[in-house]
């Protein structure tokens, strides 16, 4: 109800809204209510498989506070480690450092609704695919909705496992000699781990250390064709394996990574209430084990801004059309302001006389006003 918004003078009704289909990756628009109604009750197409839908972001062109005061304070006051999180207050924060008449990043917060399922289906998952944050971010899990499975849907999932299994061993992996009894093993570990996962877990999340992701970057590369993205054809072409965000890597080709380049993510399930706290540079993807609401913030932290000024040389070496070309933290402009404000209040004396160079300036620009 909080996501509705009604018809005001100010703005029309909020009915339809763009949501992403984890199946093809493409985006579609939907009804507000009847997205709502398939995040409690599930949404399966005509063969009888679930459909997964992500809004990412609802309300772009507003700000989170704006929107929803009440719940943007509860959540504030759910931040773990607020001197380094809080989007106001963290003293540790340096995004916190940007004077009032700077423009600002876009930091948060943002709401992220998906709907999810405990089985790893290999196709349709309500996924966010591997990428890598240009800051420091953490993500609150602040509602999930378990999805039952009725009766008669269950062989007609496993039915279309089977078929994407086969389908996956015929264009994906017939180079590949030990791939069916490996799928076969997973299969049955996973049956077991599903159970265990489906009584509290909310998302299930793998993440990289940053040492690691050489390593990854080369098995992404030497495996890239073993993977679907866009309407779900096989990923043919790779700029950048992390920042493409092409790549979901599933059980079987995290157990495959472990075994040639001898590395392995950070494998954990995020339940509700959970605050994941995820460093910038270390590449992460999650995968939704029910339908789940989640609030994201970024935040700078001192200790990390070497990786930030890293990664934004990456990011400029990527084709002018890449979507993540564009510097959008602005990482220099904000160590100098932050190393500005420490000096000052280091000092005393060099505060009072900033303050007493900007009163007259803005006296002057009152009387330029009238």
């Amino acid at each position: 109800r909080a996501c509705r918004q009604i018809r005001h003078n100010k703005h029309e009704a909020l009915i339809e809204v763009n949501a992403a289909d984890c199946l093809g990756f493409s985006e579609r628009l939907v009804n507000l209510h009847a997205f709502f109604t398939s995040y409690t009750k599930g949404h399966y197409d005509f063969m009888g498989s679930p459909k997964a839908l992500k809004l990412k972001d609802l309300h772009p062109s507003k700000s989170f506070q704006e929107i929803w005061p009440r719940h943007c304070e509860e959540f504030l006051c759910s931040l773990p480690l607020k001197q380094y999180t809080h989007p106001c207050d963290g003293p540790l924060n340096l995004a916190v450092k940007l004077p009032e008449d700077c423009l600002k990043p876009d930091m948060g917060p943002k709401t992220y609704v998906a709907y999810g399922f405990p089985q790893e289906l290999g196709r349709g998952d309500s996924v966010t695919k591997l990428h890598c944050d240009m800051s420091d971010a953490v993500n609150v899990l602040t509602h999930i909705c378990e999805v039952p499975i009725k009766d008669e849907q269950k062989p007609n999932i496993d039915e279309l496992k089977e078929k994407h299994a086969k389908q996956d061993l015929k264009e994906l992996f017939s180079s590949v000699s030990d791939y069916k009894e490996k799928m076969e093993i997973l299969e049955k570990t996973c049956e077991e781990e599903v159970k265990n996962l489906a009584t509290d877990g909310g998302a299930l999340w793998d993440i990289f250390r940053r040492e690691d992701v050489p390593k990854l970057e080369e098995y992404l590369k030497s495996h890239h064709t073993e993977f679907r993205h866009f309407h779900c054809s096989p990923v043919s072409q790779v700029v950048h394996p992390i920042h493409d965000q092409c790549f979901y890597l599933t059980r079987y080709h995290i157990m495959k990574l472990k075994e040639e380049y001898g590395i392995e993510p950070w494998t954990f399930v995020q339940k509700l209430g959970d605050a994941v706290l995820i460093p910038v540079g270390c590449p992460h993807q999650v995968r939704n084990l029910k339908s789940c609401t989640k609030v994201a913030l970024d935040f700078v932290s001192p200790e990390n801004i070497s990786e930030c000024f890293r990664l934004t040389k990456e990011y400029r070496l990527l084709p002018p059309n890449h979507h993540s070309k564009e510097d959008k933290l602005q990482i220099k402009k904000m160590v100098i302001f932050a190393i500005d404000k420490a000096l000052k209040d280091l000092d005393p004396s060099e505060k009072k006389s900033s303050e007493a160079k900007e009163k007259p300036k803005r006296a002057t620009k009152r009387k330029t006003k009238h």
